[in-house]
């Protein structure tokens, strides 16, 4: 009887030693799919931030040529408008000289 116990003992210890293996083996192998497509999902993010950042650097090199194209025409407007205010302080001047120089001469007549 402790033989037929013993052996029975010895085919469940056998069947569970077997059934932890194939556990074992499953895990591993489902570990190994999930790091897989891990390093597959990883691998698809860097190649999407890339090429935004691709497109981002060539939005601002875009911009920074329109820019570049832009502050020749700024200096050139600037440019433009200080010698016209410069024209109209000139005139602004002359014109208030010459109101001066006829209210003195008026004043010199009413004396």
């Amino acid at each position: 009887m402790l033989g037929h116990v013993l052996l029975q003992t010895q085919k469940k210890a056998g069947i569970f030693k077997d059934q932890c293996s194939v556990m074992v083996l499953t895990l591993r192998l489902h570990c190994n799919n999930i790091i897989a497509s891990g390093i597959d999902r990883t691998t698809l993010i860097v190649q999407y931030i890339k090429s935004q950042f691709a497109a981002l650097k060539l939005s601002i090199e875009h911009c920074l040529a329109q820019f570049t194209n832009q502050v020749p025409l700024m200096k050139l407007g600037l440019m433009t408008a200080l010698h016209k205010l410069g024209h109209l302080g000139q005139q602004l001047l002359t014109t208030a000289r010459k109101i001066h120089q006829r209210v003195l001469s008026l004043l010199k007549r009413g004396n």
